[in-house]
C-alpha cells in the first residue's frame, strides 16, 4: 500500500490526450495578495448539441473560420425549451445549484466571493421574474389579457409576454361552454 502511494506521488502525472494546458508566467504580492499570471493556448470551440460529458477541447491550428453569411451555425439555433431558459428570471440547473449552494452561505461555505455575489444576483432576478409572474398570472385570472400582456413587457420579459399573448388567443378562440346548474324544484 505504502508502495502504491510512493509511486503515485513519484510518477509524474500523465496529461490527457490533446489536453490544452496554460503555463506559469509570473507570480508577485500586488495589493497584499498574490497574483500568478498564466499564458493560455489559443483554443477553438465549437457548438455541441450532445452531452456535456463528450465536449472536449482542442488547440487551433490555424487561423478561425470566417462565417457564411446567412448561414446559422449547427447547435446554436435555440429550441422552444431553451428559449424559455433564456428568459431573465428563469435559471438554468447549473444556476439554480449555484443559488442553492452560496446565495444565503454562512463565511464557513465552499462558495468564493464571487459564487456568493452571482448567486444573490441570479436570485435576485428570480425572485422578480416570479413577482412579475405572479402579477401577470393574476391579470390573466381576472380576464384582463391587455394588462397582463403589458405588466409583462413592462418587465422586460419578453417570453412571459408571449405566453400571456397566446393564452388569451386561444381562450377567445375556443369559448368555454359554460352551462348553469339549476337544482331540482322541490
Amino acid at each position: 500500500m505504502i508502495g502504491l502511494m510512493l509511486a503515485l506521488v513519484v510518477a509524474p502525472p500523465a496529461p490527457a490526450p490533446q489536453a490544452v494546458q496554460a503555463t506559469l508566467q509570473s507570480c508577485a504580492m500586488e495589493q497584499d495578495r498574490w497574483v500568478c499570471r498564466y499564458q493560455v493556448p489559443n483554443i477553438e470551440i465549437i457548438p455541441f448539441t450532445g452531452d456535456a460529458s463528450e465536449l472536449e477541447l482542442t488547440p487551433r491550428s490555424g487561423p478561425a473560420p470566417s462565417p457564411v453569411p446567412g448561414d446559422t451555425p449547427t447547435g446554436t439555433a435555440l429550441t422552444e425549451g431553451a428559449a424559455a431558459g433564456s428568459e431573465a428570471g428563469i435559471l438554468t440547473e447549473r444556476e439554480a445549484g449555484l443559488v442553492a449552494r452560496c446565495a444565503d452561505a454562512g463565511w464557513m461555505s465552499l462558495c468564493l466571493p464571487d459564487d456568493r455575489r452571482a448567486a444573490r444576483s441570479l436570485r435576485d432576478r428570480q425572485v422578480a421574474y416570479q413577482t412579475v409572474q405572479r402579477s401577470v398570472t393574476g391579470l390573466l385570472a381576472e380576464d384582463r389579457c391587455e394588462e397582463a400582456i403589458r405588466a409583462a413587457l413592462d418587465g422586460g420579459y419578453l417570453g412571459l409576454a408571449r405566453e400571456a399573448r397566446a393564452f388569451c388567443a386561444a381562450s377567445v378562440a375556443e369559448p368555454v361552454n359554460v352551462q348553469a346548474v339549476v337544482p331540482p324544484a322541490s
